[in-house]
């Protein structure tokens, strides 16, 4: 169930809303139902915990200097 930001063409409200399959978002300031989806960006994953560890890919078992997914964890 992904979460859209919308713009309402009657009010202008901005907003956010979970949206559920077959479901049609409605304003919560006016309720109209004619909205303008906006464009919304992605969150990037939570960093932290245990599985976040850096990948081994070098001879010694470490991460090498060159391995794009070692920069995701420094």
């Amino acid at each position: 169930m992904p979460i859209y930001s919308y713009e309402c063409k009657k009010c202008g409200a901005h907003f956010q809303t979970l949206v559920r399959s077959g479901d049609e978002p409605v304003c919560p300031t006016c309720g109209a139902a004619e909205l303008e989806q906006q464009l919304s960006l992605i969150a990037s994953p939570a960093r932290g915990g245990d599985n976040d560890a850096a990948p081994s890919c070098g001879a010694d078992g470490g991460a090498c200097a060159t391995c794009p997914a070692a920069s995701m964890f420094n």
